[in-house]
């Protein structure tokens, strides 16, 4: 739940053209802002409420794939300024797209959100209902209408208003009517109730999502997956490794006993034709490792007629 700041007492300003421009509505420089109270530490917040507004922030700041290739700010507890009279409103999170000065109003010290800074209204507002309600569908239906802001989400998880958890509003004309969904088409993204775990806390989330309804994933969640997906890899390469491995063992283990049986037959075949002879010579044979060698040994016994023959045939 965010709070709406007092109204300062000058009347209520005229909010036909809100957007102003630095060069139109200021042509001697920036605007005094010094009477302005930017900023006073008010929002009180639960864990739970911080958590869902850092989740639909740093989404966008974490290395995540926002289907957004515009200049872009989103922010969680920042006063919206409309003009140097405004008192603000100061709504839970909110999106603007297009913005002017991206890169610049941090060096600037610009310290809330100023229209004239950034050149429009945001075009998403979010507010989360705590347990203690705050006119988030009074007051700030027409506060932020007032605004200009296109879209108005009411996030009420504790459902305080009504059964919807989620009330979405869009702006027609210079009022809000409800939406029945939550895509918001000339920004392209949506916001869709999640069931996961963030942060360590298993819950259901409000999330940004695109238009098939599949949420942004943070970049610590892409980091988590492309490392589960290496050692996915790792595992899989460990484990044909170790069937290589097997295999080659049988191969060995079926060498072996192959090289075995061709011994045994070749030290029966010598013994039968050369006698004690052949005890050296056996010696000499089994250090071959060769088995096609050893078979055409085994082969070649009835037909050699000397030991020295039969030397030639292991040793040329």
């Amino acid at each position: 739940m965010s709070e709406k700041l007092t109204i300062l007492p000058h009347g209520e300003p005229d909010t036909n053209n809100m957007i102003l421009e630095n060069d139109t509505h200021f042509p001697h420089g920036d605007p005094d802002t010094s009477h302005m109270i930017l900023e006073d530490d008010t929002p009180l917040d639960s864990f739970i409420n911080e958590k869902q507004q850092r989740l639909l922030t740093t989404v966008f700041y974490s290395g995540a794939e926002i289907p957004i290739n515009v200049p872009f700010i989103v922010a969680a507890n920042v006063g919206l300024f409309s003009h140097l009279l405004d008192s603000g409103i100061v709504p839970d999170v909110f999106l603007s797209l297009n913005i002017i000065g991206e890169k610049e109003w941090w060096k600037r010290n610009v310290r809330s959100y100023l229209f004239w800074e950034f050149g429009k209204a945001p075009d998403v507002v979010i507010e989360i209902v705590s347990p203690t309600p705050g006119n988030e569908l009074g007051s700030k239906l027409t506060d932020y209408a007032k605004l200009g802001i296109p879209y108005y989400v009411v996030y009420d998880p504790l459902q305080k208003f009504s059964e919807n958890v989620l009330q979405v509003f869009q702006l027609q004309v210079n009022s809000y009517v409800p939406k029945n969904d939550a895509w918001f088409a000339h920004v392209n993204l949506g916001l869709n109730l999640w069931n996961g775990v963030f942060e360590n806390i298993n819950g259901t989330w409000l999330r940004w999502c695109d238009a098939d309804g599949n949420v942004i994933k943070t970049g610590d969640e892409i980091a988590i997956e492309k490392n589960l997906e290496i050692s996915q890899k790792d595992a899989q390469i460990s484990l044909k490794d170790a069937e290589i491995s097997l295999k080659n063992t049988e191969i060995s283990l079926k060498n072996t006993q192959i090289k075995q049986a061709l011994l045994l037959a070749i030290e029966m075949g010598l013994k039968l034709k050369f006698g004690d002879e052949y005890v050296g010579i056996l010696s000499d044979i089994s250090k071959i490792d060769d088995v096609k060698l050893l078979e055409t040994i085994v082969s070649q016994i009835p037909q050699i007629s000397s030991t020295d023959e039969l030397r030639k045939l292991y040793t040329e």
